[in-house]
């Protein structure tokens, strides 16, 4: 008995093991189907001036909730989609002087999107506008105010340009690029366990390799990685994280854009960081998004000449957003033709 069973661990041991399955993460999109999400962000905020020892603070919440119809299916998964997003909540946080106010945004966004299993939006309609034409990728700008920038006046055209990004970064609020409604990005090759691929968000001043310390405005971008299947809620998901680490000095870029020294400009240095995480839960089926959780630290200070070793503002950030599925059904069919 105890050759037979040291037999079969030999024999165990020797047998090929199992390799880890390659998945598609690409969206299967469903025609008539409805999905219901809420998107819920909160961003606080301290900020203090040259010669004071407190920082201020200042809470901002930035809330909606949207919807997406599949209206019909093109070749290779390709969807097209209504997307609506009619009301946002701009909340700003109590101060000593006033208690919270909820800024309603009557935003009524409503687009036609052609959308890839990537969640790619390859093209985009403004319903509201009825002599509009299809908007190709990357022609919208910006999906909502952000409360903050008004602080942000008194830096300059240039600097206050790429520090408002770092907010509505934060914020995830800004274009569908930046934004969590049509995240994540995926690959269009199956990956396993570990595979990481990057996606675009933003821009920012950063050094280029190889140039010393000159700058260019350059890509920002997440770097995915597939984590696997894994537990979440109590049901079987696969899980993608996404990061991003930046860490640049908006002085030298904007000395170097008008071709001047630090000592004729009097900027020193404007160091600029932002690290985020987002962990993403998507349906083993469908590999819709079921739930995203982002976490972002971020923060600038500006250093002038006369000043080097201070500060003269300051400002650092801790962000949460989450978005969650709250719905989701097949919708009668209709004889609606899409224009």
């Amino acid at each position: 008995m105890l050759i037979a069973q040291l037999l079969f661990v030999t024999a165990a041991s020797v047998l090929p093991q199992a390799k880890d399955p390659s998945v598609s993460l690409g969206r299967v999109f469903v025609k008539n189907e409805k999905l219901a999400y809420e998107i819920r962000s909160s961003l606080h905020s301290e900020h203090r001036v040259r010669g004071l020892q407190t920082w201020i603070p200042e809470d901002l919440d930035l809330n909606y909730d949207f919807t997406t119809v599949v209206e019909d299916l093109k070749a290779d998964g390709i969807a097209v989609v209504h997307y609506q997003r009619p009301v946002m909540h701009e909340i700003e946080g109590e101060t000593f002087d006033a208690p919270p106010k909820d800024n309603v945004i009557q935003s009524n966004i409503d687009f036609r999107l052609t959308v890839s299993p990537l969640n790619e939006i390859l093209e985009m309609k403004d319903l509201t506008d009825k002599g509009g034409k299809p908007t190709k990728k990357g022609g919208f700008t910006s999906l909502a105010p952000v409360g903050v920038e008004r602080r942000q006046a008194q830096l300059g055209g240039l600097l206050s340009q790429f520090v408002s990004e770092m907010y509505r970064l934060s914020l995830f609020a800004g274009s569908f690029e930046s934004a969590l409604d049509f995240a994540p990005k995926t690959p269009l090759d199956e990956v396993k366990v570990g595979d990481s691929w990057k996606r675009t968000v933003g821009y920012q001043p950063q050094k280029l390799k190889g140039k010393g310390d000159k700058q260019a405005v350059q890509r920002l971008d997440y770097t995915f990685t597939y984590k696997g299947i894994v537990e979440s809620d109590g049901k079987k998901v696969y899980r993608v994280e996404g990061t991003l680490d930046l860490k640049t000095d908006l002085g030298d870029f904007v000395n170097q854009l008008v071709g001047m020294k630090p000592e004729d400009t009097g900027l020193k240095k404007v160091p600029l960081t932002m690290k985020s995480t987002i962990e993403f839960d998507l349906d083993l089926k469908t590999k819709h998004t079921i739930l995203a959780e982002a976490k972002t630290e971020s923060g600038f200070g500006v250093f002038v000449t006369d000043f080097p070793d201070e500060a003269v503002q300051e400002d650092k950030i801790k962000a949460h957003t989450t978005m969650r599925l709250a719905g989701q059904r097949i919708l009668p069919p209709t004889k609606k033709k899409v224009q």
